[in-house]
């Protein structure tokens, strides 16, 4: 099978790449990629989606594309310049990626976008799967449009799933390479009360479901990529502080947050008690269904 994958060398993007058979990467650095990825890959396409479309060589086409681009919403505050290159590299590239698919006449069979449980907002104690209504704001909007920008491909026939991801563990990258320095040093703790819930997966199980959903011809649409167990964030707090043998008793208030981090604080307080009610339905079988079990792989990994 071949694959052509966007946000190949981002912290999931190369995970994923070591699992895919026969896969090509788009890289706004076509030589960084190579370095990276090595063999891998069997090819690098040189692509800025900022500055330029998406030019695809004529041939057969790809069996999967599997899309994962997108600024970081975690680095650097929220300037406008920050909210529109997040926005932009998540619609705009994705509106490119499309077409090109399109113009070059050669469709997927499937095409698996990264989406975000963003899209859901706020949802307070409420239990969160794919049907429940979406939310308002800005990461809500970019979402929204993110999923929107797939559309032509739906319209043409091509199985496209959406895959909502929850907040990503892993060892070399996403949330615990932030916060395992600072609760080893003793700084870590709950987000304001702590009782905020938190949706979340081991970016294993993220891999293998990118891949599930690649070969399960059944699934379509939004699929929540988060595991089974959602807990509050003082729950996540005490698994990690155990994880790494340190305290983690003293909350750190919502205004710090604020001041250091802007706009994106807020985010942070957001209550998502998301559940994979598609992937179980479907028969998903996750490796790492509670944090405790996710966070010590990720520190011996």
């Amino acid at each position: 099978m071949t694959t052509l994958l966007t946000g190949g060398t981002g912290f999931v993007g190369h995970s994923l790449v070591h699992r895919l058979d026969h896969v090509s990467v788009t890289s706004r650095n076509s030589t960084k990629a190579r370095i990276q990825l090595g063999d891998s890959v069997e090819h690098v396409i040189q692509w800025d989606p900022a500055i330029e479309p998406l030019k695809l060589s004529p041939g057969p086409a790809f069996d999967s594309v599997v899309n994962l681009m997108g600024e970081s919403i975690a680095e650097g505050r929220w300037t406008a310049e920050k909210k529109a290159r997040i926005r932009n590299s998540r619609v705009e590239g994705t509106q490119k990626l499309v077409a090109a698919l399109v113009e070059s006449g050669n469709l997927p069979r499937v095409f698996v976008s990264a989406s975000a449980i963003g899209i859901y907002g706020n949802c307070g104690e409420a239990t969160v799967d794919e049907s429940h209504r979406h939310g308002t704001g800005f990461l809500t909007d970019v979402c929204e449009d993110w999923e929107s920008a797939t559309e032509p491909l739906s319209k043409l026939g091509v199985r496209v799933v959406h895959l909502r991801i929850g907040i990503v563990l892993g060892d070399q990258g996403g949330a615990l390479e932030k916060l395992k320095p600072l609760f080893r040093w003793c700084l870590g703790g709950p987000l304001g009360s702590g009782t905020q819930w938190m949706g979340w997966i081991h970016v294993q199980d993220l891999v293998a479901m990118i891949l599930w959903s690649i070969k399960n011809d059944s699934v379509s649409g939004a699929v929540n990529a988060t595991a089974p167990n959602p807990v509050r964030n003082s729950e996540f707090t005490k698994a990690l502080a155990k994880s790494v043998g340190r305290p983690a008793i003293l909350p750190v208030p919502r205004f710090a947050l604020r001041l250091a981090l802007g706009e994106f604080a807020e985010s942070l307080f957001f209550s998502q008690r998301v559940v994979p009610a598609v992937a179980l339905a479907n028969g998903f079988d996750f490796l790492f269904p509670d944090i405790q079990t996710a966070i010590d792989a990720a520190d011996q990994s």
